[in-house]
């Protein structure tokens, strides 16, 4: 069996490469902190630790209630949604730019119902002296494109599935006075298409079929979870 690891490791260069200038320390996904409860080398009995983390760091899965009032959180997600057929769609064309409705149409013809969507877009790694204004993303009437194919999860590589930069430094979509701030998430999440962002690797699956699993930890009421995302065939 052929398998493709599609997650990040999870350190603070992936949170550079995902976010840029966002990993300068201000930004709400911080770096894993790890604290040793017992420790080989300082003579116990034994190795464990905590974690204190982000529910959206690195190759995660954003659950319903992420934007939607109400909706369901990452405990309570349908797993037959993230486990099964995948095809790889190869968006390279649009780096940088947003994926609409006519780009998926190109792109897309042997998507089927049920299906897990991931896109390939040939993301260049951020710098951490700049923030990533150059990343591909999903607008709105591609999220409604997606959910009019019925798919189970739709899967990208940047950090988030519309463009970051654009929502939250320049539009500040989190201030009180913004309704919709993030409609291509809403969209999708809504009808319980899951997103999971920050993905790796699928270069070499472009244009292929692949069996998938992205698996979240049940964490109650969570907005979100890292995953596990690999991509495998015989």
């Amino acid at each position: 069996m052929n398998i493709v690891d599609l997650t990040r490791p999870m350190t603070h260069q992936t949170l550079i490469d995902l976010g840029g200038r966002r990993a300068d320390g201000e930004w709400m996904v911080k770096d894993i902190d790890v604290t040793w409860l017992r420790d080989w080398e300082r003579g116990d009995n034994g190795a464990q630790c905590q974690w204190y983390m982000s529910d959206h760091f690195g190759t995660h899965v954003d659950a319903p209630v992420h934007v939607v009032q109400g909706g369901s959180s990452v405990d309570q997600l349908d797993l037959n949604r993230m486990l099964g057929e995948a095809v790889v769609l190869d968006c390279s064309f649009a780096n940088g730019r947003g994926l609409s409705r006519v780009d998926f149409e190109v792109v897309g013809s042997d998507v089927r119902p049920g299906d897990i969507v991931l896109i390939y877009s040939a993301e260049r790694p951020g710098k951490p002296d700049r923030y990533v204004t150059d990343q591909t993303y999903v607008t709105a009437e591609g999220a409604e494109w997606l959910v009019e194919k019925g798919v189970a999860a739709v899967g990208v590589e940047p950090s988030g599935f519309e463009n970051v930069y654009q929502r939250v430094i320049v539009d500040r979509c989190y201030s009180a006075h913004v309704t919709d701030p993030w409609p291509a998430h809403r969209i999708c999440l809504s009808h319980n298409v899951y997103i999971i962002e920050g993905l790796t690797n699928l270069a070499a699956l472009a244009g292929r079929r692949v069996n998938f699993v992205a698996l979240p930890l049940p964490v109650p009421k969570s907005s979100g979870s890292p995953v596990r995302a690999v991509a495998w065939w015989r």
